[in-house]
């Protein structure tokens, strides 16, 4: 007679060829397989591990005992659709949800969903043997903390219980070592597989809008040992893996993550993989951070370093519960890594409560003035399940609006027309920032990300700061407001479509946008822009020069040197990357803007003098490939702050201080 068969569909995204292996359907059977009461006595089947047309992965399901789901954003609806066909082929089959978007009190969901029978709050390793055992022997489910589950009579009962704390989180096998996934590599041999690892479990910090500080961990740590990292890096390199991405919350807040970085420098040195490795780093670790940071970059393994304020308002840091990180600390440590020459990026979250349009822009203004010379992210807001922000009563006291769009996979495949559209939760006003500020800011966001982040007009930013004493977020909001008036058909174009992508985002379409002919990826809205602009660069920073002197003109600023103006614009244009007919290129300047662009956020910076100083960049021909344009400026360069061609410059003569 066969095995009862237990079937884990873990939907993870496509991106081109490449695809995470699914880390939580290894771990509940790794973990499964060490029940004596489990092992031999269950037919665990192949993975369902990555998004497709409903009828495939419904098929695939052959008389099932159990049907695991992990529910995240992007496959919610789609484990809905597939569970509730398996549900109706085979009512026998016991449909377990589990996942981030699972609500923690499920019962309003299951009454919603009649053939989901359980669901499981947190961890889930434990949690789903115990299920297996006590299905296997037909007893019920009420005994198992953390477990919701529907009796024969359709009664919904909910465990409320914790499990006790253990620090070790070895006692959780790891998958890869079992070898739980050397068949994929045999059975999809057109995938390119990414990994996905976790050194600890935890967070100390309870930040309103995210997972991890309330609905997904516990405050306290609990680790793997160092071996068995060790060992799961070995793995990844052995099997070939390029990417790994690391799943702790604040990595670099304990000592033994340089210990980490160093076997990951190691390892990439002698096997060459991995090539790089992401992760989510600590926010008051400067020291630790800043050396872990140094020694992925110089070794090639790290695109960036975050830095993540989310918001520099003491109001609202008070109010998301991060007041207990400090912001003087990411401060000191942007200027670090500045001087050791480690890119940064930072995040800021549009309309978190008690922030206003004009904290927003006093926000921007505050973070790019400290001198982040990389990325400034700035993220719509997500409202996530299990969070305080998804809690009625936070909602009312902060007078929140949240909409409903289509979930879009940014940099992910464009979707099959077959697949279940997915949907997010984002906030889009507060009592503080009305939906007509709310829509605004989130141009001036994408206009700020385009010019500064994309490097599109950075140089005219940074020189109207240093210069003018003229806050980063002024031009491009005097551009949304009135620079219409003026004639400049690149940027009242870049904020038009900015307003209709707010619009259809308002009207519940999704974040990511299509370009033609650019890889079939989805993109963020800036970057459509910058796609889009890239053929006529040129005019778009012609554009620039003819519209700042009517700009300060409007500020009270009648006087400026147009030469040395048309010179920076000179400096912007040269270095932005061509879409096509890319070369060396040298360029002479009456200014030592060269130089002076180059140490912009030195510590001691030189001055801006009438020296003259040759320019030479090293442009790539991308030959208007504008496919392997985005995919090498913007999904490479990004991060890594490689948007920018390659420069030198050399002193020519002094023409005399100006």
């Amino acid at each position: 007679m066969p095995l009862p068969r237990v079937y884990f569909n873990e939907y993870n995204l496509l991106m081109g060829r490449a695809s995470y292996l699914p880390l939580v359907s290894g771990l509940l059977q790794a973990y499964a397989l060490t029940r004596t009461a489990l092992n031999g006595t269950l037919d665990f089947r192949p993975y369902h591990f990555y998004i497709d047309v409903p009828s495939r992965l419904i098929e695939r399901h052959e008389q099932p005992f159990v049907a695991a789901f992990s529910l995240a954003l992007w496959n919610e609806q789609l484990n809905l659709v597939v569970a509730r066909e398996v549900k109706r082929r085979y009512p026998d089959c016991k449909i377990v949800f589990g996942g981030a978007q699972v609500p923690h009190d499920p019962r309003s969901f299951m009454n919603e969903h009649e053939f989901v029978d359980v669901a499981v709050r947190g961890e889930g390793e434990e949690a789903f043997a115990d299920i297996l055992e006590r299905l296997l022997i037909g007893e019920g489910l009420d005994a198992i903390p953390g477990v919701a589950w529907r009796t024969a009579s359709g009664e919904i009962r909910v465990n409320g219980e914790e499990r006790a704390f253990n620090r070790n989180l070895d006692v959780y096998p790891s998958p890869y070592l079992h070898g739980l996934y050397e068949s994929l590599f045999t059975d999809y041999p057109n995938l390119e597989f990414q990994a996905i690892i976790e050194t600890n479990r935890g967070c100390p910090f309870h930040c309103t809008f995210c997972y991890w500080g309330k609905g997904g961990l516990s405050r306290k740590y609990r680790f793997t040992s160092l071996e068995r990292t060790f060992a799961e890096i070995d793995w990844a390199a052995d099997h070939r893996i390029r990417y790994i991405f690391n799943a702790d919350s604040n990595f670099g807040m304990h000592k033994r993550d340089v210990d980490i970085s160093l076997k990951l420098v190691e390892t990439r040195e002698r096997t060459g993989f991995p090539e790089a490795f992401r992760t989510c780093y600590g926010k008051n670790t400067s020291e630790r951070i800043l050396e872990i940071g140094k020694l992925l970059h110089r070794h090639g393994l790290e695109k960036g370093i975050t830095i993540s304020y989310q918001s520099v308002s003491p109001v609202v840091q008070l109010n998301i519960k991060r007041d207990n990180i400090k912001l003087a600390v990411a401060e000191a440590l942007q200027r670090d890594f500045n001087d050791a020459g480690v890119p940064v990026y930072s995040e800021l979250i549009l309309g978190l409560p008690g922030e206003s349009a004009a904290s927003w822009m006093a926000g921007i203004d505050t973070v790019l003035g400290t001198g982040l010379k990389n990325q400034l992210y700035l993220y719509i807001c997500q409202v996530l399940p299990n969070t305080e922000l998804s809690n009625p009563d936070y909602r009312r006291l902060f007078g929140l609006e949240v909409r409903r769009i289509e979930a879009i996979p940014v940099h992910g495949s464009v979707r099959d027309a077959d697949w279940v559209p997915e949907f997010e939760d984002i906030l889009v006003a507060s009592n503080t920032m009305p939906l007509a500020d709310w829509r605004r800011m989130q141009v001036l966001s994408w206009l700020v990300m385009l010019m500064h982040g994309l490097k599109v007009g950075v140089f005219v930013l940074d020189w109207l700061y240093r210069r003018l004493g003229i806050p980063y977020s002024a031009l491009p909001m005097w551009l949304i407001d009135t620079g219409g008036s003026v004639a400049a058909p690149c940027w009242t174009g870049v904020v038009a479509s900015f307003y209709a992508k707010v619009d259809s985002l308002l009207a519940g379409g999704g974040r990511g946008s299509v370009v033609e002919d650019s890889g079939g990826l989805y993109w963020e809205q800036e970057e459509v822009a910058f796609l889009t602009l890239a053929p006529v660069f040129d005019v778009a920073i012609d554009e620039l020069l003819t519209l700042i002197p009517v700009f300060l003109h409007q500020r009270g600023i009648t006087t400026i040197d147009v030469d040395e103006l048309s010179e920076v614009c000179t400096y912007q244009r040269r270095r932005l990357p061509p879409l096509t007919g890319g070369s060396l290129v040298t360029q002479l300047f009456q200014w030592n803007l060269p130089e002076w662009f180059e140490h912009f956020f030195d510590s001691e910076p030189p001055n801006l003098t009438r020296v003259a100083q040759d320019l030479t960049i090293h442009h790539i021909d991308y030959q208007g490939d504008r496919a392997r344009f985005g995919r090498e400026v913007l999904l490479r360069g990004r991060r890594n702050g490689r948007i920018l061609p390659k420069a030198d410059w050399t002193a020519m003569k002094d023409m005399g201080n100006r």
